[in-house]
């Protein structure tokens, strides 16, 4: 039988999402030029998030965790003009689930 139809179901929150998304890889890109090339960043980037997407999933909170394990692993841990943050993220405090 010959396929004669095919359906496209298109997700147009990503359509509207797409375009800060770029800013934002764009946005990391620049804070880390000194580190490597735009290039480099867009391939570790891509790597990590890779990576990570079974960890995370698919969404804002993997790409955010992604660009952070990425600049970390880049710079040894202190991206230049973000070393605050890092060493901030690194003394909160390791809490176990509570339960009742």
């Amino acid at each position: 039988m010959a396929i004669t139809t095919v359906g496209l179901d298109a997700d147009d929150t990503l359509w509207h999402s797409e375009n800060l998304f770029r800013l934002t890889q764009q946005r990391f890109i620049d804070l880390l030029s000194d580190v490597a090339e735009p290039s480099r960043l867009e391939q570790r980037l891509a790597e990590v998030e890779a990576r990570n997407l079974r960890l995370y999933g698919y969404g804002v909170k993997g790409f955010t965790l992604s660009m952070i394990e990425t600049a970390m692993e880049l710079t040894g841990g202190e991206p230049s003009g973000l070393g605050p943050v890092f060493r901030g993220l690194r003394r909160l405090p390791s809490r176990q689930p509570q339960y009742f």
